[in-house]
């Protein structure tokens, strides 16, 4: 499995995004390659197809995708499990990330 963590550095979560990545795979007994993506300029935003930070991807996959987003320089928003909008998304929302990657 493979994980990006693509991140724009004016935005303050990544960090802690990075710390419950392995946090999920430590309670899932997951293993990872891990990658983490410093996006600084528009034109790399285009390139990663980057929504805002952080954007986590398991294989590829976007973990909360926003297809009708620009690719901007920007923080990001999650919708967690009760309807709230933060910065991170939950660690139950990466753990079955990992797990559906993992069993399918």
């Amino acid at each position: 499995m493979r994980i990006e963590l693509l991140y724009y550095p004016e935005c303050p979560s990544h960090e802690r995004a990075l710390e419950l990545i392995y946090e999920a795979l430590a309670q899932e007994s997951a293993t990872a390659e891990v990658e983490v993506i410093r996006i600084d300029t528009q034109a790399q935003a285009e390139a990663y197809h980057f929504i805002g930070s952080p954007t986590i991807r398991i294989d590829g996959r976007e973990l909360q995708p926003q297809p009708n987003l620009p690719y901007r320089l920007t923080c990001r928003a999650f919708l967690r499990e009760d309807g709230r909008l933060s910065p991170l998304p939950s660690l139950s929302m990466l753990r079955e990330a990992i797990r559906t990657t993992e069993g399918g």
